[in-house]
């Protein structure tokens, strides 16, 4: 609720109340031959390590919670899965995409993609566009596993297609003027160039290679993890335009899919969108991923009770393995031993005209890649 992360953990929180309500409105939730209320308990971890620890502890020694839902980030996700383990708890991962979350045999469930397939689909989406494309560029905070696993899955599909690296520039997480290394990168003239830090750093990066692109090197895409925020068009207003990014979830595209689908549980994608736009006009928040990712950890975990007729932590994990079905989120399916989302793709969008426009996957896309 404070610190670096304060705007995603305030929409986590947001999302999972939308659960809630949603669930206790409806009469309840059912295990164990009972039909319980649902009680919120949470805690501000200050986007501090530490302080997701404790509150973690806290959360299962003390207030004995039944469903434990993590924090926002991947590292405050991961301590939180490791105090889980130690507790003998089962971690609902709604915010957290880094692969270290995950080890076999951990109690954990995850609703995100991780971190690896951010954006993996996007040099062929360029090659498919511009077969003239050969060259790429990455630069990525040098602290945190998530910046490390989106540009290893990233570069991995480049060099698979026959890309060729021209620059990789890394910066400290305390770096806030990126002048220099956007004037590296322009240098260095990439068809396809990559921006993945904390979103303080992607903002800021995008800003300077604007500025950059002045005196030439503009690439043909660049794709920054923060553009698809709000934030991100709210701070660089017409700038924006042509930026492009990863999205766990974009809620017009799935509308049109989801009356189709036989395995459905909760609201549609307009139904969740509606009530998610409502509790962020209350809480004075845009509805971004975060948002939708934690009411979608809610309808999970109500969906595996209810399968198991139980809130016992190895049951509900069981559960959890053996259910393929979908949300408003998309398909939920998860790795049976390491409980890593394996059953959803990321969404593409790009910044074209003033609005964020699906480009991938195909069979969802609004549009067509544009350069910049």
């Amino acid at each position: 609720m404070t610190g670096q992360f304060r705007t995603q953990g305030r929409q986590a929180l947001a999302g999972l109340k939308v659960w809630v309500d949603g669930v206790n409105q409806a009469g309840g939730l059912a295990a164990d031959g009972l039909i319980y209320r649902v009680e919120l308990v949470h805690y501000d971890d200050a986007s501090l390590a530490e302080r997701a620890a404790a509150a973690t502890r806290k959360l299962i020694r003390e207030d004995r919670v039944d469903l434990l839902f993590g924090p926002y980030s991947s590292g405050l996700t991961r301590v939180a899965a490791e105090v889980a383990e130690q507790e003998g708890q089962l971690l609902w991962n709604q915010g957290g995409a880094s692969e270290a979350i995950y080890q076999p045999g951990r109690r954990v469930v995850g609703i995100l993609s991780g971190a690896r397939e951010y954006l993996s689909a996007l040099p062929q989406l360029l090659k498919q566009a511009d077969s003239t494309a050969v060259t790429f560029a990455i630069a990525r905070c040098s602290a945190g596993a998530f910046p490390k696993q989106v540009s290893e899955g990233f570069e991995t599909a480049a060099l698979g297609l026959g890309f060729t690296r021209v620059a990789h520039l890394e910066f400290p997480p305390e770096q806030s003027r990126f002048t220099d290394l956007a004037q590296q990168l322009a240098e260095a003239h990439p068809d396809l160039l990559l921006l993945v830090g904390r979103i303080r750093h992607d903002i800021a990066l995008a800003r300077a290679l604007i500025s950059s692109w002045a005196g030439g090197g503009r690439p043909k895409v660049a794709a920054v993890v923060a553009a698809p925020i709000d934030r991100f068009r709210e701070e660089l207003g017409p700038d924006a335009e042509g930026f492009l990014g990863p999205s766990q979830w974009e809620a017009p595209a799935l509308e049109s899919t989801f009356h189709a689908l036989a395995d459905y549980f909760g609201p549609s994608p307009a139904q969740a969108l509606s009530s998610l736009t409502g509790a962020g006009i209350d809480a004075g928040l845009p509805v971004d991923y975060p948002m939708a990712q934690a009411y979608a950890a809610g309808l999970v975990a109500q969906r595996c009770v209810e399968e198991a007729g139980s809130l016992e932590p190895v049951a509900l994990r069981e559960t959890a393995a053996r259910l393929d079905f979908h949300t408003f989120f998309g398909r939920f399916k998860i790795d049976p031993d390491t409980g890593r989302q394996v059953g959803r793709s990321v969404f593409l969008v790009q910044w074209q005209q003033g609005s964020k426009v699906v480009i991938w996957p195909p069979e969802l896309a609004q549009g067509k890649l544009l350069s910049l």
